[in-house]
This record gives structure tokens, C-alpha cells and sequence, in this order.
């Protein structure tokens, strides 16, 4: 199995007077954070409380970035999982944690620039990168176990295409289909970064495409050391 830890991981964190739609739309955030070492770190959140002195709504998004250009090409990638380590300061639906909601993210650059207030909404919820639907395995969870998310085909795709993999991390049941939350919601998803998230995945050589006098093409690379791009130069084939 191949691993790679994010380059670049954070928070947008947002909060609003006025209402859902400009906590949750902003064009900024108000607060970030960027590569927190911190064992208890809230890091995705929905939240409001509507009061007589005033209501209040809060959005927290995570952005984690990934640079797998090592393994853009050449390798057929399969059983890609994002790690992370959660703690039991999660609160969520029923206390079985938070659901979450992993899409496309449009900060950070090539794996290699801070977040900024304005990372806020830089996502793009219309391209998926988990089944996203609120089972346990897209559940932030509530323990302080080693836990992971399994990645989808768009996410593979994501590396072959750019060598980068970016995720923005967002509450499921409000936050990702644009739905107010009612009185008294409090997710929040809350992480220990002494373990930097990080990707784990299988990439197998891809290799010639054709076996040659009986030897297979998974292993054409050991035939007389001669490597696979040089594979026109044996015998003048």
C-alpha cells in the first residue's frame, strides 16, 4: 500500500448574524487555521442558535491537499481511503458522530499554499469524492480511533488527471444540499492533528502491455534489466 500525508490541511471557519444564507454563501470566512498540531481541533461544523439578543449560525469547512504526482502515471490506483484522527469531542446525529460530505476543493494551490479567509468557499459540492451519503463509513466519527473514509472513482480520477487530490470536508445534512439548520443544531466534527490526514491507496505498475516468449507482462522489467521504455531496443523488436 502507498501512503501520502496531506501537504497542506486546515479550516475556513464562518459565523453570521444575519442568517443561513450568508453563513453558509460568504465570499470569506472570519477566522482560518493552517497545519494545526493541535489533539482537539474543531474542524467542520454547522451550528445555530437562535436567541431574543440575537440568532447565530456558524459554518466550518476542512481543506486537505494532496500531492500524489508520483503516482500520476504509470500505476493503475485502486482501494483509495482518507485517513484521519477523530476524537470524542464530536458531536453529530444521535451521537454516533458527524455526517460528512467529501467534495472537490479549489484552495491550496498545488498541494503547497495556505488557506486564506477567502478559501471559504472554494469548493465545488457538485463533484463528489465519497458516496456521500450519510451511511456510517461518511461519518465523522466520535472516538479517538484511527478511522477513514473510502474514496471514490472521480477522486482516482483527480489524481490521474492533475497529480493533485484536493478535499473540502463539509457537514452533510445542512451544509452540503444548502439546507437551513432548525434551532439548537450543533455538528461538529472535531480532530486530533498529531496524526496529519493523510491518503492510502494501491497502485499497481501498469507495464508492457504484452507477454514475450513466455514471460508475463507483469514482469517484462526483469527481463535482462532491460527497462520497459527501452523495450523496442531488445533485438531491434
Amino acid at each position: 500500500m502507498a501512503t501520502i500525508t496531506a501537504s497542506k490541511y486546515g479550516y475556513v471557519f464562518n459565523s453570521d448574524e444575519l442568517g443561513w444564507m450568508s453563513a453558509r454563501g460568504a465570499s470569506s470566512g472570519t477566522t482560518y487555521s493552517n497545519q494545526s498540531t493541535s489533539t482537539n481541533i474543531n474542524n467542520v461544523t454547522v451550528f445555530y442558535s437562535a436567541g431574543s439578543k440575537g440568532s447565530l449560525w456558524e459554518v466550518t469547512r476542512s481543506f486537505y491537499a494532496f500531492n500524489v504526482t508520483a503516482y500520476q502515471t504509470g500505476y493503475t490506483l485502486s482501494s483509495l481511503k482518507l485517513y484521519y484522527l477523530p476524537t470524542t469531542s464530536t458531536t453529530g446525529s444521535s451521537g454516533a458522530g458527524m455526517k460528512m460530505a467529501l467534495v472537490k476543493s479549489t484552495a491550496q494551490g498545488n498541494a503547497d499554499t495556505d488557506l486564506a479567509l477567502a478559501d471559504f468557499n472554494n469548493f465545488d459540492d457538485t463533484v463528489d469524492y465519497a458516496a456521500n451519503d450519510g451511511s456510517a463509513d461518511n461519518t465523522w466519527s466520535d472516538v479517538n480511533t484511527l478511522s477513514s473514509v473510502d474514496l471514490n472513482a472521480t477522486a482516482i480520477s483527480a489524481i490521474t488527471s492533475t497529480g493533485y487530490l484536493k478535499i473540502c470536508i463539509m457537514e452533510y445534512l445542512n451544509d452540503y444540499p444548502d439546507t437551513a439548520p432548525s434551532n439548537g443544531t450543533t455538528y461538529k466534527a472535531f480532530a486530533n492533528y498529531s496524526t496529519v490526514p493523510y491518503l492510502s491507496f494501491t497502485a499497481t505498475p501498469i507495464g508492457y502491455g504484452n507477454d514475450i516468449i513466455g514471460v508475463s507482462s507483469a514482469n517484462i522489467d526483469s527481463v535482462n534489466a532491460v527497462a520497459t521504455a527501452d523495450i523496442s531496443e531488445i533485438i531491434g523488436v
